[in-house]
């Protein structure tokens, strides 16, 4: 049989078997709404979640639930259509990819070929009587792909060129870690090298602060910190007064190949470095010295799999000796609440009353774009007098300007909407836009902007078909109606021709979901949110699938001035209690603004009396979603171990707070007065800000970048 027709087959029984499954979950659901009326005027999680419940027991494995979802989705769909409805559309799951294994089988043996030959590369260091440059540059790079861990081909080639170049190392000194008691030793002295990558798509660019210059045109860069090992540091010792002309030094790729010859390792070729057993398999070795505590997590960082960077050069430098303001104006309660701009034409409506607001807006747009314009505005007009709430009227103001522009064709409006529409509506839900800074926008346009990047990394949640297909494990339904015996070899070519005829892929469908392009669209949208809603200027680093990173730590020295700033001030007791706890709470966990929102006083465990009269606080907080804070995904829904990570006395103050709350039974665990409301994330926003102003002579903080710093710091605690 012709292979082309033996996988047409194939995929033809895989439609087949995946049409049945849903099918199947559509007539479950059938039987239950017979049996159990649609609630349309109320809230449908609990009916959603029955149904899912009834799903789950009929359809045991993952694949099968995740069609049987599918399966729901269409039959709410068409529902909807079929009733004229709105209802909320149910959500399908991301099935979670399996990651690939670090430690496999070949590891273990090229691994163990490549750990023995380093006492071979010994043996020729100890015969050597004499080290020529090129001899000393080839055990510099092999000693940090060894000892150092430097497994990252561009990380490499960068202490390549260093070693060429000036070599500058800088002085380290960090407490020391095994300090005797009388021995006047209290810091320990450790090079360090400061390396940066030049690259086009990932990076820092040169100037970090907010700029008015488009950034898709100038240079980024990725920055490494490394620490050479005591192995690296006696031939760099070796180097140290030699000067070296880059035309009497061997290539990197020739270098690398010479010590593959010499150790009789692998090295296929010689312009691939990064193939070779060397660079691919030294991890084996320096992953199983003693002393080498690090996971597998970072180990793959270390490789270059995974892109990072860090400091810049001069964040790194003043790091942790920062110059801090004396004298700074007081903190005062109302300033904290002032809106971080304000608005010409503001909405006063409670974004907590508006109607429910339904997920197919932008099915029903795209489907008013199929017919003419006049009759699209119309079905615009419509859309926008029945929901009110602020993203939805901002999405909706957009598409009416672009279909008064006599420029636009409809069919382009509708990919514009597909591309950024449905992520836009689930991330900015129940939210007042008004009340919105930069940051808060950033954050929204960066989570779009980074559903659409393909760099390697696991998909993003948030990315979905923009065009509401079916899906990947759809096929067409001419195919998924023949029978197996009944299909020859042409009845298969016509429906093979016609399949590719439906399924033909027009440029702007291709181009809908790259990054590129959806970047173009957010900065449409948002140049519109500044014209007609007053929205701030936003910073768009993004473009040509370019992830500008903006690098920035918050030092022990700032977080503890920030602290003695709150504690200074003028506020009373309780609000400060409240403040600090938030620093700490940002500094030490990373928590979001949304996420800090939406704590609950209920969402604390393991704060009790045991049975035996003994009061136990060991607090610990459920993240769950609710009407304040919306998670990303159900990764998002996490514990966190309160009491491993705050400092002593910010565990009293966050205990303080808890029982104090729980005593005035308020709902929210920042909030005040009936408790019934968390305070609000312009708060939390403005109290950065302001302490950062007042403390600081210049800065490129954000309210994200506690993250940043709390994420690097757990990755070094928990390695």
């Amino acid at each position: 049989m012709d292979n082309a027709v033996a996988h047409q087959l194939r995929e033809e029984n895989k439609s087949k078997s995946y049409e049945s499954i849903k099918n199947e979950a559509k007539a479950l659901i059938a039987s239950y709404i017979d049996d159990n009326q649609i609630p349309t005027r109320k809230d449908l999680t609990e009916y959603y979640q029955t149904i899912g419940s009834i799903l789950e027991m009929h359809f045991d494995t993952a694949h099968s639930y995740y069609l049987a979802r599918q399966g729901f989705l269409e039959f709410i769909r068409s529902y909807n259509k079929l009733h004229g409805l709105n209802l909320d559309e149910p959500v399908v799951p991301v099935i979670a990819e399996r990651d690939h294994l670090t430690i496999s089988y070949d590891w273990m043996v090229n691994g163990a070929q490549v750990s023995l030959a380093s006492q071979q590369m010994i043996e020729i260091w100890q015969r050597k009587r004499r080290f020529s440059n090129n001899d000393l540059i080839e055990s510099v790079l092999y000693c940090s792909v060894m000892y150092g861990g430097l497994n990252d081909i561009d990380v490499l080639k960068a202490l390549y060129q260093w070693l060429i170049g000036e070599r500058d190392i800088y002085q380290l000194l960090l407490p020391a870690t095994d300090e005797l008691p009388g021995s006047g030793v209290s810091s320990e002295s450790l090079a360090l090298i400061l390396l940066s990558i030049d690259d086009d798509n990932y990076g820092c660019s040169y100037t970090q602060g907010h700029i008015s210059e488009d950034i898709s045109t100038t240079s980024l860069q990725r920055y490494v910190e490394y620490i050479p090992d005591d192995m690296t540091l006696c031939f760099l010792y070796a180097l140290k007064n030699k000067k070296l002309k880059k035309e009497d030094v061997k290539s990197f790729e020739t270098i690398i190949s010479d010590i593959c010859k010499k150790l009789k390792l692998q090295n296929k070729d010689k312009n691939k470095p990064h193939l070779s057993q060397l660079i691919k398999y030294a991890d084996y070795h320096w992953r199983q010295i003693k002393g080498a505590d690090i996971d597998s997590a970072l180990s793959i960082v270390r490789q270059g799999k995974i892109k990072t960077t860090g400091l810049t050069t001069n964040k790194l430098i003043n790091y942790n000796q920062e110059v801090i303001k004396s004298n700074p104006q007081p903190l005062t309660w109302e300033e904290l609440f002032i809106a971080s701009y304000s608005g010409s034409d503001k909405k006063t409506t409670n974004s907590r009353e508006y109607p429910s607001f339904s997920k197919n807006l932008i099915k029903e747009m795209q489907d008013a774009l199929k017919g003419s314009k006049a009759s699209a505005i119309i079905q615009v007009e419509l859309l926008q007098q029945e929901l009110t709430q602020p993203n939805a009227m901002r999405l909706l103001g957009w598409v009416k300007s672009l279909l008064n522009d006599s420029n636009n064709r409809l069919d382009t409006i509708s990919k514009y909407l597909g591309c950024i529409g449905r992520d836009w509506l689930m991330l900015t839900m129940d939210e007042n836009l008004d009340e919105w800074s930069d940051e808060d926008f950033e954050a929204v346009y960066e989570e779009i902007i980074q559903s659409k990047i393909k760099d390697g990394r696991k998909q993003s949640i948030l990315h979905k078909d923009s065009g509401f297909g079916e899906g990947n494990l759809d096929t067409d339904d001419a195919l998924v109606g023949c029978a197996d015996d009944v299909l020859s070899q042409g009845s298969l070519n016509v429906l093979n021709s016609e399949h590719v005829k439906k399924n033909k892929i027009s440029y702007l469908d291709k181009l809908k979901d790259t990054q590129k392009f959806t970047y173009g669209r957010l900065r449409a949208f948002h140049n519109y949110q500044r014209t007609h809603y007053d929205a701030p200027y936003v910073y768009f680093p993004w473009g040509n699938k370019r992830q500008v990173i903006r690098a920035a730590m918050i030092s022990p020295r700032i977080y503890h001035a920030m602290k003695e700033y709150i504690v200074n001030s003028e506020l009373d007791l309780e609000q400060k209690r409240l403040c600090l706890l938030i620093l700490s709470l940002a500094y030490r966990t990373g928590m979001r603004i949304k996420e800090l929102i939406g704590v609950k006083v209920h969402d604390i465990a393991d704060i009790y009396t045991d049975e035996h009269g003994q009061r136990i606080e060991q607090p610990q907080i459920w993240l769950r979603p609710n009407r304040y804070r919306r998670l990303k995904s159900s990764s998002a829904s996490r514990l966190i171990p309160i009491n491993c990570l705050l400092k002593k006395d910010e565990l009293e103050q966050f205990t303080q707070l808890y029982h104090q709350q729980k005593r005035l039974k308020r709902r929210y665990l920042f909030s005040q007065g009936s408790g019934d409301q968390p305070l609000p994330s312009v708060f939390f926003s403005n109290l950065m800000k302001l302490i950062w102003d007042r403390l600081l002579e210049g800065y490129d903080f954000t309210f994200h970048s506690f993250r940043h710093t709390a994420i690097s710091q757990l990755a070094l605690v928990l390695r």
